[in-house]
């Protein structure tokens, strides 16, 4: 072989190594069609927004046997958690567009494989694992596995619908507590759902708990928590062996709490610079923000409530699945809340929140027809659907949040609109050519 083609060929292998290693060749998130009996599937995009793949599920056909008179156990009872062929308005069993079907695990109806493939999830029990999951940002342990949380049981496991519904089932964790959180170390006996974060940067882990059934709370931060160990002889002790020295509370009113969604669920994000948000629904009424500083003397200072304004809502009272969700960034540092405006799944109130100094923005959606999905794409982005019909050549309706243009021009608590595009078309296809309303699933471990 003469140094020429040597060479040719070593520049050609370097292109290919090159391109298996970026992330961003991955699969990030995948337009999904479940149009009742008609034509399933999924068209997949990687981080570049290229499109990777598409799968077709044909009921007719009895091609692979995905939907709902042909397909699995899961689908064949729980399609309609799901479906694409109307929109969410003021539905709550049916339409998968629903602003709260989705989430850290990803969607209540399904999970879809990086290739596109379409796999059933039992969606009334998968809510509750949305219930049940918190944060843990700056996760460079692994960020297939997530925290999980309810009422006296805490656990470490799976980023999975599985380990979520069962909480309280210590075989599904791989560290899991049923007494540090409860009824001693300061700890009360109200229920608790995902209200823990965990920041592995700072090593601080906090627990919001609700103390009388009423407006009255309490913040829990354990501070100088090491790093989860997957491979630790001891791993499952990890919430047992955190230090009572290092942990202190902070008692705190809130705005509003006369659900139990806004009593006993929230989502609880620990800051680099030591700022703890907490961000609740209160059904019918609010999407709330709270914002805790440390006050130099072992305690906090919390600001006034955020509140964005909603009409008639339903939390977790209504049904595990219904209620406030969040997602992370890939790279753990900006957290995304979201709740719907109307009912059950429709608009969308969102704040965004810059991990690193405890910065915050907020988007809303204000109708009463469509949901808004969200999925983490590149580093710190997220993409956005909306589900009008996307028949006529439209495709489905996206938008994409550039959290670092958000944060560098929107000031600390402002109204992020003017720098999150209106949503486009003719842009991302759907994976069905007549009436649907599809959206976006995020692919979990894309990135």
């Amino acid at each position: 072989m003469d140094i020429l083609t040597f060479n040719a060929m070593k520049q050609y292998q370097r292109r290919i190594d090159s391109d298996l290693l970026d992330p961003w060749k991955r699969p990030a998130f995948a337009v999904v069609t479940m149009s009742s009996s008609a034509p399933w599937g999924t068209v997949v995009y990687n981080h570049y927004l290229q499109e990777l793949c598409r799968q077709h599920y044909n009921d007719s056909g009895y091609m692979q046997g995905s939907t709902s008179s042909l397909g699995t156990e899961f689908f064949n009872n729980w399609y309609s958690y799901g479906q694409t062929n109307s929109n969410i308005s003021s539905t709550d069993t049916s339409y998968g567009d629903g602003t709260a079907r989705c989430g850290h695990l990803g969607h209540i109806a399904l999970g879809v494989g990086p290739d596109g493939s379409m796999i059933g999830r039992p969606s009334p029990y998968a809510g509750t694992a949305l219930r049940n999951v918190g944060v843990w940002v700056n996760n460079k342990t692994n960020k297939n596995l997530a925290l999980f949380m309810e009422n006296q049981y805490a656990g470490v496991a799976p980023r999975a619908i599985a380990p979520g519904r069962l909480t309280g089932t210590e075989g599904w964790h791989l560290a899991w507590t049923n007494t540090k959180f409860y009824a001693q170390n300061n700890f009360g006996t109200y229920n608790k759902y995902g209200m823990i974060g965990y920041n592995e940067k700072t090593g601080t882990l906090v627990i919001n708990e609700n103390r009388n059934g009423g407006t009255s709370m309490r913040l829990h931060v354990y501070s100088n928590v090491p790093p989860f160990d997957i491979s630790a002889s001891n791993r499952r002790a990890w919430f047992n062996n955190l230090d009572e020295t290092k942990h202190i509370f902070y008692d705190w009113t809130a705005n509003s709490a006369g659900y139990a969604e806004s009593l006993y669920r929230g989502i609880v994000i620990p800051c680099d610079d030591g700022k703890i948000i907490i961000v609740r629904m209160e059904p019918s009424n609010y999407c709330m923000l709270d914002r805790f500083t440390p006050n130099g003397a072992g305690g906090y200072t919390k600001e006034a409530t955020h509140t964005l304004s909603t009409t008639t809502t339903y939390g977790m009272e209504s049904a595990d699945r219904n209620g406030i969700r969040f997602q992370i960034s890939n790279d753990g540092k900006y957290v995304i809340c979201y709740q719907p405006y109307y009912y059950y799944g429709a608009g969308a109130e969102v704040f965004l929140i810059r991990v690193s100094d405890g910065k915050y923005a907020f988007l809303q959606y204000q109708d009463s027809s469509y949901g808004r999905s969200f999925a983490p794409i590149r580093d710190s982005d997220f993409m956005i659907s909306y589900s009008p019909n996307s028949d006529s050549g439209y495709g489905i309706y996206m938008s994409h949040i550039d959290t670092r243009t958000v944060f560098q021009a929107i000031a600390d608590k402002g109204d992020m609109s003017s720098k999150v595009p209106g949503f486009n078309v003719y842009i991302f296809d759907s994976a069905y050519h007549s009436t649907n309303y599809p959206y976006i699933v995020p692919i979990i471990g894309g990135i």
